[in-house]
């Protein structure tokens, strides 16, 4: 399964995010992020758990809405 979270400045930029993702039909939620996981130093993430996903997509997206993030990062997770 494929992870990919948004790094994202605030919680409102979150909030802003997930809506605009939920309103395609995207299933996300706003997690906290550990600052050293990111290069801009973001406590908070959007993140979205399988699906068929893709970066591209995703980022498409959030420029769509404006909505400002600092980077995306995918990994996979186990399958359990």
């Amino acid at each position: 399964m494929t992870r990919i979270r948004i790094a994202i400045g605030s919680v409102t930029y979150g909030e802003k995010g997930m809506a605009a993702l939920r309103a395609r039909g995207v299933p996300v939620r706003l997690v906290r992020l550990d600052p050293r996981q990111s290069r801009g130093g973001c406590a908070y993430a959007l993140e979205i758990l399988g699906g068929g996903y893709t970066v591209p997509g995703i980022r498409q997206m959030l420029h769509e809405a404006h909505v400002r993030y600092t980077e995306i990062l995918e990994d996979a997770l186990p399958m359990l």
